[in-house]
């Protein structure tokens, strides 16, 4: 397979079915974004994408949106409140 056919695929595809402008690369930012967003493992999602560096998949792909920040908050307040029935 020629490296650029699955972006011309995409193109096509973009076209076609009114998708602006779609690329391979947005799918695997997107699954990257979604799989951290829902709680996997940066360190799993790093080596899925093949990054030499847990820090690159950390500054490209999390992001605080508002559901991660509640289950962050919600979180603490579960280890808080754990602790005090220690």
């Amino acid at each position: 397979m020629h490296p650029q056919s699955p972006a011309k695929y995409m193109q096509k595809f973009s076209k076609k079915y009114g998708v602006p402008n779609l690329h391979p690369h947005k799918l695997r930012h997107t699954f990257a974004s979604i799989a951290i967003t829902n709680g996997a493992d940066v360190a799993s999602v790093s080596e899925k994408l093949g990054h030499s560096d847990k820090a690159v998949t950390l500054r490209m792909y999390t992001h605080a949106d508002q559901e991660s920040m509640k289950r962050a908050s919600q979180i603490f307040r579960n280890a808080l409140k754990k602790a005090g029935q220690e």
